[in-house]
């Protein structure tokens, strides 16, 4: 990704991109399908991310990929939801759009649709090295940035950043933006109804 040329914010933000220009490619078991959003640190694979985020498509029953030491949340962004099941066993009704849901990642997941085909919001982060969260942002909590925010993806409606100089990025739903690690951030502005995807992380030392 490159940096948008509709704003002068290089100070926080590291880049911008629409979920609908990045190409999709099969899951690791090759179960469905997934578009890569950010993985850290840049061009790394599944062996080596320190944490990833993505936006996948669940088009039928099946299982989902295992991660060793990784810690994963899954939230749903459309369609008719699914059960999550670990050995035999129910695990989670994901039924509620924006509603995160965390689970560890070596765990062996089969998923269950509730009918329509979903899309589905996706973070991994390997625990060793550090741990966060996705958090749902909307015009009630939104406008001071967390400092530990790392990835906002518009899930619905429309969102603006503004930083101190007066600056202004307008966002519309699938477009993302990748934010700089210690910067100072913009204010994360949300209309009304929209909803926002809050990525945090924290490295351990």
């Amino acid at each position: 990704m490159a940096v948008d040329p509709r704003i002068d914010m290089s100070d926080a933000i590291v880049a911008v991109g629409n979920l609908a220009r990045v190409d999709a490619v099969p899951w690791k078991n090759e179960g469905g399908q997934t578009r890569e959003l950010c993985v850290e640190p840049p061009e790394a694979g599944f062996a080596d991310f320190v944490w990833r985020a993505s936006v996948a498509d669940v088009g039928r029953d099946g299982d989902f990929s295992t991660f060793d030491g990784i810690d994963r949340t899954i939230v749903l962004l459309e369609g008719g939801g699914f059960t999550i099941a670990s050995e035999g066993r129910p695990l989670h009704d994901l039924r509620d759009c924006f509603a995160p849901f965390a689970f560890a990642g070596e765990l062996k997941v089969s998923v269950q649709l509730h009918g329509a085909p979903t899309l589905d919001f996706n973070l991994m982060i390997r625990r060793e090295l550090a741990e966060g969260e996705v958090v749902m942002m909307t015009e009630q909590n939104s406008r001071r940035l967390d400092a530990d925010t790392a990835l906002l993806y518009v899930a619905q409606g429309a969102a603006c950043l503004s930083d101190q100089n007066g600056l202004q990025l307008q966002l519309r739903t699938g477009e993302f933006v990748r934010l700089r690690e210690g910067a100072l951030l913009p204010d994360l502005l949300c209309a009304a109804g929209a909803v926002v995807l809050a990525v945090h992380i924290r490295r351990k030392h």
